[in-house]
């Protein structure tokens, strides 16, 4: 049985979603994108070598901060850190993943950088490494016992050998009440997606969503399917709050919105009208801006975002209609 020959078989019956068939568990054709990515030599904790078990609280920020290599982000480390002290990072959702294998270091006195040894994005359960070791791992932020760490490293680099499925039942897709039981397939979306340095983009309207992302099942009924992780991830689209909530029940007003050019600066889609000249009537503060009577030198700015104040003009070229509509600049002078 081929993996989406399985999908449709538990789309269709709903008997698969509320547990783990032994016909799936004994031969699932598991799939993980990334096998191999990670070499197990790296997992060694060298003599004296102090781990630092780093739990996350907010797992889909988290998740993002790391996919990006974002060293501003504020993560849950004591000030007692030395350079040469690896972090193992563990996010969490629902189950818990191991995320990242971090080392600190040092170039400045009383500054630590951390360079990460390994990004796991193919999904390591925290209960699958306390299922090998046979100990339940820390369920807050601190320094491990030598041996409980040399105990995760072998367990991890067991798991990255010969990975374990992790079957998740999706919850309720909502924009305005996300699911907690979606955030681990969040986790691992965002872990595959993201790349160094790049803003985690909006797959819709490709806005900078590291801060919010969110999580949209565009396949019918997929909540409260059962599915080995992977599959769920295949299937998910990261949003921005805007696009997510276009994908369920958008309000009049929200459509009205979204049919206004974007911002080319941030991509916000609710900018106010620029008004020119002297207008007759009292013009609606939160629907337009008026800009007075010197018009600026070149094309004059049609709109202006809610969000950055960039101003821009849209126009129309009837030479190419399937191209009707292009942006001049992003940020024009009144």
């Amino acid at each position: 049985m081929s993996r989406r020959e399985l999908i449709t078989r538990i789309q269709t019956e709903r008997a698969y979603a509320g547990h783990r068939p032994s016909c799936i568990t004994d031969d699932y054709p598991l799939r993980r994108p990334n096998l191999g990515a990670v070499k197990p030599g790296l997992l060694v904790r060298e003599p004296g070598q102090s781990v630092y078990w780093c739990r996350q609280a907010k797992p889909l920020e988290s998740a993002a901060a790391l996919g990006q290599v974002n060293q501003n982000y504020l993560w849950n480390l004591p000030e007692t850190m030395q350079a040469g002290d690896l972090i193992l990072t563990a996010l969490e959702s629902t189950p818990a993943l191991v995320a990242s294998l971090e080392i600190a270091s040092s170039e400045e006195p009383g500054k630590l950088t951390f360079t990460a040894l390994a990004t796991f994005t193919d999904p390591i359960s925290v209960a699958d490494i306390e299922s090998m070791i046979g100990e339940k791992l820390p369920r807050r932020s601190r320094y491990l016992d030598d041996p409980l760490a040399d105990k995760i490293l072998d367990g991890i680099r067991e798991l990255l050998q010969r990975p374990r499925p992790i079957f998740v039942t999706a919850g309720a897709c909502s924009p305005s009440k996300p699911a907690k039981a979606n955030r681990v397939l969040g986790v691992a979306a965002i872990l595959q997606r993201s790349a160094p340095g790049q803003p985690l983009a909006c797959e819709i309207c490709e806005r900078d969503i590291s801060a919010r992302p969110q999580i949209h099942l565009p396949q019918a009924h997929q909540d409260g399917l059962r599915w080995e992780i992977q599959d769920h991830v295949d299937e998910l689209v990261l949003l921005c709050g805007d696009c997510h909530q276009m994908a369920h029940q958008p309000t009049l007003q929200q459509l009205r919105n979204y049919a206004k050019p974007a911002c080319p600066a941030c991509g916000e889609r609710n900018p106010r009208k620029v008004i020119w000249g002297m207008p007759s009537f009292g013009p609606d503060d939160d629907e337009f801006v008026t800009a007075g009577c010197m018009m600026p030198f070149g094309p004059p700015s049609q709109w202006e975002c809610r969000a950055c104040e960039t101003q821009y003009l849209v126009a129309e070229f009837d030479d190419r209609p399937h191209q009707a509509w292009a942006i001049y600049g992003q940020n024009l002078q009144r």
